[in-house]
């Protein structure tokens, strides 16, 4: 891991160096282990390093020709040096990359694979490049104006550069209220934008460009389900290897074990491997229905030396500014604050750990339930003469006709998460330009448009590039290295994901009497490993602190931050926050409205931004 941050002056002005000093040092959190700068003509770059293990890697890696930055790690690094034509066996990654550099400019992206942002500097034709991995583990911002380029990897440091600016978007505002992220490239900073997943961006004097490196190869519509052994064997063999992977370092390793499937998965993965990895969960105090007896369940199981974090009320109180700051750009999830607070407990034991994330996206859960029933519904329409299909389609599935079945997702506007809706948003916002009662199709249609494959498929990768991307791999990103941890994913190596992605919808999901069951590849998986009771329970996730706590242990936290909420920000209507607190406990869903919009209000104040002019 580690943290970039760069300043590019095409003007007679040359680059701010305290400016870059200033943002190098916002994110000594994500590299506390060293420091480099380079300063060039109209360029200036700043790296943070965390080491796992000792290395003689520093950066920024200079050469005649490039300058190269990188947040993060490039796997099989060697595979990669020897293929573009070097075959040492003392090479780090960061001069593993600039040798594909070299080898294939910007087509390296279809030889390079790992959890990175990189920064690469062309000394000779004077173009700066910026390029995040796959899925987006590691984030990457900028901001330009005129011929003056910025970025960092968090927002925070982006900000030390004066000429970036601190007004709220009022769009991307609209779209927080909607789903609690904002989706990438946009952010809540007017002129601050990020670089997409998979993206590649080009900066030089006529401009900035950008372009799509990949895309989650989906099984085509109508594609043949393959022999369950076959796909099981494969699914098990890129598990392995992922995992593999990310402990090919040595370094001290533990791992965020939840008692789901994913998180299970990874940890009999690593025991397969030799490496029978401390395991770790975190449960809330005042959790009715704690999930942590699961997780000590499987430990147990697997030989796994487990520890649990137990988090009461005051502790979670005390974390909200603490999280609100490792974020760095707000999140509506209470889970974050569990998060930090586990890492936190975790870090004086491990350099690394490794989490599930990315099961239910891949391979189906619970945003599929409702999908499903409305899937053979509109089945069920389509097979009707067309003259009765668009009465029958209002009747029995509450929309219109659904020509393609892969947009029937979107005609539900499924992906991520709802918050407010355009009613709810029309009543919170003083300023009615802002509610956009469209916000949410407008978003999610990017997620369906061009794809070719089925309807569960493509409701999948609408939840991918929202609520995983946007919401789980950043804020699991960002507690970790605010509590000093480096934290991989193994479920978005790229074989992983491209063997989930080639299995229609259909191999996805089972019934069994009359229930729905998803992630069925992870099931099969695990089948003998664990108990079939443990592999077939209902999913909950990481406890929150939603309404149950807020209406009773956290009372005058929530309080308190209504108050300050009211009292510091105009975007909102008094009246209206009265009331949505007043719901909590009694209204289902009125403590995540408000816990959403307390971080965010933290977040305006912690870093001055202006809502004056949106």
């Amino acid at each position: 891991m580690g943290g970039l941050a760069g300043i590019l002056h095409f003007d007679d002005d040359p680059p701010d160096l305290d400016a870059l000093a200033a943002a190098s040092a916002a994110l000594a959190h994500r590299g506390p282990d060293g420091d480099g700068t380079f300063v060039e003509g109209p360029i200036a770059l700043a790296h943070r390093r965390r080491e796992l293990v000792p290395t003689r890697s520093r950066q920024p890696l200079v050469a005649d020709d490039v300058v190269v930055l990188l947040d993060g790690w490039i796997y099989d690094h060697l595979k990669v040096a020897l293929a573009a034509g070097d075959a040492r066996t003392d090479l780090t990654d960061v001069e593993a990359l600039a040798l594909a550099w070299r080898r294939w400019g910007t087509s390296l992206t279809q030889y390079v694979d790992g959890d990175f942002a990189a920064a690469l500097w062309d000394r000779r034709s004077q173009e700066l490049h910026l390029v995040r991995d796959r899925l987006g583990v590691r984030p990457l911002y900028w901001s330009r104006q005129g011929d003056r380029f910025a970025f960092a990897s968090e927002l925070p440091a982006l900000l030390k550069v004066p000429w970036v600016g601190r007004s709220l978007s009022g769009p991307a505002l609209s779209e927080y209220l909607a789903f609690r992220v904002v989706h990438a490239p946009r952010t809540l900073i007017r002129g601050v934008q990020q670089v997409e997943a998979a993206h590649w961006l080009r900066y030089r004097r006529d401009g900035v460009s950008t372009r799509a490196y990949w895309h989650v190869p989906y099984a085509p519509a109508g594609t043949t389900a393959p022999s369950s052994k076959d796909a099981i064997e494969g699914l098990h063999s890129g598990l392995l290897n992922a995992v593999r992977r990310r402990l090919a370092s040595g370094a001290p390793a533990a791992l965020y074990l939840s008692g789901g499937l994913g998180s299970t998965a990874i940890a009999a993965a690593a025991a397969e491997l030799g490496e029978a990895l401390p395991s770790w969960t975190v449960g809330f105090a005042d959790d009715d229905n704690p999930e942590t007896p699961f997780a000590g369940r499987v430990a147990r199981l697997l030989g796994l030396e487990h520890n649990e974090v137990v988090v009461g009320s005051a502790e979670l109180a005390d974390a909200f500014d603490d999280t609100v700051h490792a974020l760095g750009h707000p999140i509506g999830s209470p889970a974050s604050i569990l998060q930090l607070l586990l890492a936190r407990q975790v870090q004086p034991h491990a350099r690394l750990v490794l989490s599930g994330d990315g099961g239910e996206e891949l391979f189906g859960g619970r945003m599929l339930d409702a999908a499903t029933r409305g899937l053979r519904r509109t089945s069920a329409v389509r097979r009707l003469p067309r003259a009765m299909r668009g009465p029958a389609a209002h009747m029995l599935t509450g929309h219109g006709p659904v020509d393609a079945m892969h947009l029937y997702g979107l005609a539900l506007e499924l992906g991520g998460s709802r918050l407010f809706d355009t009613e709810e948003r029309r009543a919170l916002l003083t300023d009615a330009d802002q509610v956009r009662p469209w916000v949410r199709h407008e978003v999610l249609v990017r997620f369906y448009e061009d794809l070719d494959t089925d309807p569960v498929n493509a409701v999948l990768h609408a939840f991918l590039c929202s609520w995983l991307r946007e919401r789980a791999l950043p804020q699991a990103d960002r507690t970790a290295a605010a509590a000093g941890l480096d934290i991989r994913f193994p479920l978005m190596d790229r074989g992983v994901v491209e063997a989930a992605a080639s299995l229609p919808g259909s191999f996805k999901i089972r019934r069994r009497g009359g229930a729905l069951r998803t992630r069925w590849p992870l099931r099969a998986l695990l089948n003998g490993v664990i108990p079939a009771t443990l592999v077939n329970r209902p999913k909950r996730g990481l406890p929150a602190p939603l309404d149950s706590w807020l209406a009773g242990p956290g009372r005058l936290f929530l309080e308190d931050r209504a108050k300050r909420l009211q009292d510091r920000t105009t975007l909102f209507r008094p009246d209206a926050v009265r009331t949505l607190v007043h719901r909590v406990g009694k209204v289902q869903g009125a403590g995540l409205q408000c816990w959403s919009l307390f971080i965010l209000d933290a977040w305006l104040q912690a870093l001055d931004v202006s809502t004056t002019d949106q």
